[in-house]
């Protein structure tokens, strides 16, 4: 038998709209069940919504360290989500954020739920692994094939040349990915000159993994993706772990 406390609520998102910290579309984009638009919005916890401050309001890096299941994506999620919506408005193009996870599974998951809940919001997401294929028709015969009663929703981007042609909002990776999307020739427009300044959210999930050799190769990775995108001394920095 194992008794815990429930975590500490937070602001809801209603107060947070109310006082013009939240941007109004977020109320239906977070809310209880993605695929159910009548469904009400979530009930952040204090983590979330203290995360969401800290990143939008304080413009500050930060790590959340919390149990499995305690909401850690919604620590992120809020305020890049938030923030797409306000560059949307101005019509900025380009990636706004980048998530880095260890493993494709952990990416694979967090991109399916991200998808659902963008969908009919104009912003767009990419899964960019190496199980990402280079056309559209042969990533969406293979999309067909792993989700049967599935299409690709308006939000989802799904080739690698579609990436390339109009970059999404969010790009979920691995760093190996991400430094061959600083490298190669063909991934080149992935990060366009012309959208210096677009970034502004750098999130790396399971962070306490990128230790030793990897973590000196990912320090180095973020440091060239900083003067690609021209976000140094801007990219704000979130890094999430249940360890």
């Amino acid at each position: 038998i194992q008794i815990s406390r429930r975590f500490k609520p937070g602001d809801s998102l209603e107060d947070l709209v109310s006082k013009g910290l939240l941007h109004r579309e977020c109320l239906t984009i977070f809310r209880a069940d993605p695929n159910d638009t009548s469904s009400k919005p979530i009930r952040p916890y204090f983590h979330q919504t203290e995360s969401f401050k800290t990143a939008v309001m304080g413009e500050q890096n930060f790590i959340v360290a919390t149990g499995t299941g305690s909401g850690k994506s919604f620590c992120f999620a809020l305020p890049v989500v938030h923030t797409c919506l306000k560059l949307k408005e101005k019509q900025v193009p380009g990636i706004k954020a980048v998530f880095i996870y260890p493993m494709n599974a952990l990416a694979n998951s967090q991109y399916y739920d991200f998808a659902d809940r963008l969908a009919g919001s104009g912003l767009r997401i990419a899964l960019y692994t190496g199980d990402t294929d280079e056309d559209y028709a042969t990533a969406l015969e293979r999309y067909r094939e792993i989700f049967p009663d599935r299409e690709p929703k308006d939000s989802e981007v799904i080739s690698r040349d579609m990436i390339r042609e109009n970059p999404p909002d969010i790009l979920l990776t691995n760093y190996a990915l991400l430094e061959l999307a600083l490298t190669r020739l063909d991934d080149r427009k992935v990060f366009r000159p012309e959208h210096a300044g677009a970034l502004h959210f750098l999130v790396l999930d399971e962070i306490h993994t990128y230790g030793g050799k990897r973590g000196a190769d990912v320090a180095c990775l973020i440091r060239r993706l900083k003067q690609r995108t021209g976000s140094i001394g801007k990219l704000r920095c979130i890094g999430s772990s249940a360890t």
